[in-house]
């Protein structure tokens, strides 16, 4: 039964004789689905594998959803309390890179414009994770390592000679300046991997315009297009390395589809790799220099 209102507010059943009779026709119209057919659905689950095999497909969808909360399992058990540089930034399960013969490096997998573009790694803090971190270049057949970070210990079993004599770890300087340094490092079993290092991003204060013109300069010297993961090193494997894939990301998207995607960018990068961005101050530095990229390259 149809109502309306009267003067007094009141609803009032409408009379059904006469001129006056009003039938609804609000339960008669078609309305537009919402639900996805099964037909389009084995589609879409389908196309999911080259294959289009339906099971294929389902393991696929199954690996993209993240159906439980982040596990910190290996960050957390006590034989690997010694290798975690910071008590602050843990490591994801679902991510971390698994080296054959290694039982645990602070490393994660992130995605940038394909699946493990990169990996945000903690720099070695000592002989034996030297050793680790050139197995880890070895088993990720990585492209280039990129150090965003000018502390002394982070660089120290990277760069020192003496300490790189023992693992077999080569350096060949390329060209260098006081903001930052490229170069080659090689070691048996890696071919020649071609690496910058940004020279200031130390405790004192790093600007967003050095920070642009490191980037442009270290990625002109390393190239675009690899195939393979690229390696990004600061001390804790999170708070430098993050703002750099964020830069690099977005640079790299924008040389193909000419637009910035600043907030999916942000969350992908710390839905793989755990406390990126965790300051305000970290945020903010990481967005305002994302703007100044963004000024610079829309003037070419």
């Amino acid at each position: 039964m149809d109502t309306k209102m009267d003067k007094d507010g009141r609803a009032v059943a409408l009379t059904t004789t006469g001129n006056a009779s009003k039938i609804s026709t609000r339960s008669t119209r078609k309305k537009k689905t919402t639900l996805i057919t099964p037909k389009r659905c084995i589609e879409f689950i389908q196309s999911k594998h080259s294959s289009k095999n339906f099971e294929n497909g389902t393991a696929e969808l199954f690996k993209e959803t993240y159906i439980e909360s982040p596990t910190f399992f290996n960050y957390f058990k006590p034989a690997n309390k010694d290798k975690n540089f910071s008590k602050n930034v843990w490591l994801y399960d679902a991510t971390r890179v698994q080296i054959p013969d290694v039982d645990y490096y602070h490393a994660s997998y992130v995605e940038g414009l394909r699946p493990n573009q990169y990996i945000l790694a903690q720099a070695p803090m000592n002989t034996s994770q030297q050793k680790e971190f050139v197995k880890m270049l070895q088993h990720v057949k990585a492209e280039a390592v990129v150090v965003v970070d000018a502390a002394d210990d982070c660089g120290t079993f990277l760069f020192n000679k003496k300490e790189g004599d023992k693992v077999g770890l080569k350096v060949s300087s390329d060209k260098s300046t006081d903001d930052w340094s490229l170069a080659t490092i090689s070691a048996s079993g890696l071919k020649d991997v071609k690496c910058g290092r940004i020279n200031k991003w130390s405790g004192e204060k790093f600007g967003e315009t050095e920070l642009v013109e490191a980037h442009e300069k270290i990625r002109k010297y390393i190239g675009w297009g690899q195939k393979n993961p690229i390696v990004v090193v600061c001390k804790d494997g999170a708070t430098k390395s993050g703002i750099w894939a964020l830069i690099d990301t977005e640079a790299d998207r924008f040389r193909d589809k000419t637009r910035v995607k600043l907030t999916d960018t942000l969350k992908t990068i710390r839905n793989y790799r755990s406390n990126c961005f965790d300051s305000m101050e970290n945020f903010q530095f990481a967005c305002s220099t994302m703007i100044e990229w963004c000024k610079k390259n829309n003037k070419k």
